[in-house]
C-alpha cells in the first residue's frame, strides 16, 4: 500500500524466512507501454545477469528479531545489486529500521495515523527507507496478521513470510532505483498502485528462487509465504484494488519464484492493473 500526506506520495506501505537461515523460536515482525516512448521508458532489469550469491552467514543461537531482518535486508541486497549492476544501473542502495515494541517510527514519510503503530512495514522512497516493526514481523510469522475477510489458508505461517515482506520492500527501492516511483514531491509514480504491489511480489519471488537455487529452501517456505499473500491480499470484494487480491498477489509471487527472472516481472509494469 502507499501512503499519503497532502502532497507526498509514499511507496509500498503494506497492509501484507528462511528455515535454512537460522532457527529462531519465539519471536519478540498507468502507464501502458504503448503510452510511452522506448527512450522515455523507466529502466528495466533486462537484460538479466543472474548471480548465485553466496550470503550464507549464519546468525548465532540467541540472535534477536532486529538481527533477523538485518539478515534478510543483507540477503535480499546481496542478491539484487549484481543484477542492477550487470544490467549497466548503479548499486542498489537503502536505508532501513526495525524498530522494536515501544521504539517510535521515524520517517519522512506521513502516515494516515499513528506513527507509533506497533505493526508496521513500508518503504519511504523519500528518505529511501525500509521500515519493518519488529511487531509486524512476529504478527506475520506467527499468522495473527490479516488485511481481508477471505478464508484463511490451510497454509501455516513462519519464518519465510517475514522473509517475504522485506524483499517485497526491498522491490520497491528497486522500482524507485529504476524510476518508476518518485523521489520528489511534485513527481508522480509512473504506474498504478496495483501494478507497482504485483511487480514487487513477483521480485519478491525472484529473490526466492535464488534461495531454492542456494539449497536454504524448504517446502513448507514457500506454503509461508503463500498464506501470507492471502492474509494480506485486498479483499477480493473490494471494486479496482490497489493492491491485488490474494490470488492475484500469490500469483505474481509463483510467476516471478516460478521463472526466477526479474524480466518475468516486467508485464506488470507495462501494462495497466
Amino acid at each position: 500500500m502507499r501512503k499519503r500526506t497532502s502532497k507526498l506520495l509514499v511507496a509500498a506501505l503494506l497492509t501484507i524466512i528462511l528455515t535454512g537461515f537460522g532457527n529462531f523460536q519465539n519471536p519478540v515482525i498507468h502507464v501502458s507501454a504503448t503510452q510511452l516512448s522506448f527512450a522515455s521508458q523507466p529502466y528495466s532489469l533486462s537484460p538479466e545477469v543472474m548471480p548465485a550469491p553466496d550470503y550464507k552467514t549464519d546468525l548465532p543461537a540467541d540472535h534477536s528479531m532486529y538481527d533477523y531482518l538485518v539478515y534478510l535486508v543483507n540477503d535480499v541486497d546481496a542478491f539484487w545489486s549484481p543484477i542492477m549492476i550487470g544490467a549497466g544501473h548503479a548499486d542498489p542502495f537503502t536505508n532501513y529500521s526495525f524498530p522494536a515494541p515501544g521504539e517510535p517510527v521515524n520517517t519522512n514519510c506521513a502516515f494516515e495515523g499513528d506513527l507509533e503503530n506497533p505493526a508496521q512495514a513500508f518503504y519511504c522512497g523519500f528518505d529511501d527507507q525500509i521500515v519493518v516493526t519488529q511487531e509486524m514481523a512476529r504478527q506475520i510469522w506467527e499468522g495473527t496478521y490479516k488485511t481481508n475477510s477471505d478464508p484463511s489458508s490451510d497454509y501455516s505461517a513462519g519464518d519465510f513470510s517475514v522473509a517475504f515482506i522485506v524483499a517485497h520492500e526491498y522491490a520497491h527501492n528497486l522500482q524507485t532505483e529504476l524510476g518508476w516511483l518518485p523521489i520528489y514531491e511534485d513527481e508522480e509514480p509512473l504506474a498504478t498502485s496495483r501494478s507497482l504491489e504485483l511487480n514487487a511480489d513477483c521480485l519478491a519471488g525472484v529473490w526466492a528462487n535464488s534461495v531454492y537455487h542456494r539449497g536454504l529452501l524448504e517446502t513448507a517456505d514457500i506454503e509461508e509465504a503463500m498464506r501470507t499473500l492471502a492474509d494480506i491480499g485486498q479483499d477480493s470484494s473490494v471494486p479496482n484494488p490497489t493492491h491485488g487480491t490474494p490470488q492475484e498477489r500469490t500469483d505474481a509471487f509463483m510467476l516471478g519464484y516460478n521463472n526466477g527472472s526479474a524480466s518475468s516481472c516486467d508485464p506488470y509494469l507495462f501494462n495497466p492493473y
